[in-house]
Order: structure tokens, then sequence, then C-alpha cells
């Protein structure tokens, strides 16, 4: 059923019953996570955010191949620090739709992207920023619209607010294309050279792991670990990481979409 474990996990923390008809399933949902909506994306003034864990997870790339302690790392748990990040609020995807931060949801230490059928969206962007580095984030997509496509990528700074890249740089190292059941994750790599893909199997259904690797010379993509994706071009200049489930309405089946992500982490370039 459409959207339906995405409001089981927020029934878990709310106390709510859970969602059982299709027809009540989009109320049940909003209604479920009103209270966890914009208001907790703001933090308390004075306030920092917690360290970052060197190794967060056993199928990381971080910890396949020693990159270290992050730099800085996002963990979901409470709120998101506006400092911290760029919230979306503008035209979706080529003027489709809208992307706003009234779509974006925390609950159970996870946050959640979430699509309406009206092509109402949303998008982020965090704020630091590095030329060349690593990036790693933990996603579970679930069935839904095909016409949406949940994205995680490296955008040139402050990204989000346009559809092109102002300097023809782009690293989408997670896309899911005209893909309902979720299970055909795509890496994109956009340079004044040209554009270079790699696609997999992988049932994105679950946790996974997606980490991209930016450096003077190349660009390498990991799935849990695992290389799938290699360049020897690449970006040169300062990008943003961005979690974004984007609109294409027309191209794929119509309806509603969900995106979760339990974390997010920045790596320097290290010696690894």
């Amino acid at each position: 059923m459409l959207g339906l474990q995405p409001a089981l996990a927020l029934r878990q923390i709310r106390g709510a019953v859970a969602v059982v008809s299709r027809s009540h399933l989009r109320t049940g949902v909003l209604s479920m996570v009103a209270a966890l909506a914009l208001s907790t994306l703001t933090a308390a003034r004075g306030e920092t955010a917690p360290a970052c864990p060197a190794v967060p997870d056993g199928s990381s790339a971080a910890e396949a191949h020693g990159w270290g302690a992050p730099a800085w790392c996002a963990e979901f748990d409470d709120y998101l620090q506006p400092s911290d990040w760029v919230f979306y609020d503008s035209p979706g995807h080529a003027g489709n739709g809208r992307r706003s931060s009234g779509q974006l949801y925390l609950g159970d230490g996870t946050l959640y992207l979430y699509g309406r059928a009206d092509g109402t969206t949303a998008g982020l962007a965090s704020q630091h920023v590095q030329t060349y580095g690593r990036w790693e984030t933990r996603i579970r997509l679930y069935p839904g619209a095909g016409s949406y496509h949940p994205v995680a990528l490296l955008w040139p700074q402050q990204g989000g607010g346009n559809v092109r890249s102002s300097t023809g740089e782009e690293i989408d190292f997670l896309e899911v294309i005209d893909d309902p059941e979720r299970q055909r994750p795509a890496f994109f790599l956009h340079t004044p050279q040209g554009q270079e893909q790699a696609h997999a199997e992988v049932d994105m259904t679950t946790w996974h792991t997606y980490a991209v690797e930016n450096s003077r010379d190349g660009v390498v993509g990991y799935i849990d670990g695992r290389e799938w994706f290699r360049s020897a071009n690449a970006a040169h200049s300062p990008m943003s990481a961005c979690l974004q489930l984007d609109w294409f309405p027309g191209r794929g089946s119509a309806g509603e979409a969900w995106m979760e992500v339990d974390w997010l982490r920045i790596y320097p370039m290290g010696s690894s």
C-alpha cells in the first residue's frame, strides 16, 4: 500500500493508530506528522549539534575505506539547524510543482521528504561546502509514484535554487528514475566534459548507504561500501550535498512518494 510503511514509522513515535485504508492514508499520515513539521526544523538558540561518530554503519564506505572521522554530520534526531541547511522554497524541477519546507518531517531519528500527488515536494541543501572530499548518506525509499525521483547529489554551492548548474558540474550519487518499486539506482556525473552514468539493481526499500568521493583525480561512487562508479573526470568547484524528491509529471506513474534519510556525513579528503 502506497506510503504505509512511513506512516507506521511515524506512528511508533506518535502513538497513533495505524493507517490501513488507501482512501484515508494521506489524511492519516499528515495528521500523524503534523506536530513534526517545520516547527521541528528550528533549533533553540545557543544549542550545538553532537559530535559525529567516526564509523556510523557497518556497510559504510567510510568504514570500508578508512575515511576516519567526518568533518560534519546530520543525525536528524530532533531538529535541523537553519545555519546548516538551505530549505527549498521555490518552483519544482523544471518549474513543475513546488518545493516546500512544509514537506519535510522529522521522526524516530530520521528525516522524511514527502511528495504529494499535486507535485508539492521537498528538498534541502547542506551549507557545509567543500570542493574535494567524501560524502555519505543512509537512505531508505518506499514504493510510490514513478514520476517522483529521489536524489542525493552534489551541486555547486547553495544548491537547489536553479535547475541547471552554474558551472556545468553535478554529481548524482543516487537517483531513481521512473521506478515505482525503487529497485534501480543510477549514478550520474555531469561535468564540462559531458555526462557519465552507471546503474545497479538494489532493493532500495531497505536501508543502504550511498557515498561519493570527489578528488582532483576523479569521482568514485559506492553503495554499501562497494564501488559501482568510477571516472577520471571530477567537479572542481565548491559543492554542497543536497537531498531532493523531484517531481517529473508525465514521466512515470502519478501519485505520492516518500524518501527517508537516516544520516548524512561529510569527510575531508584524507590520505586513505
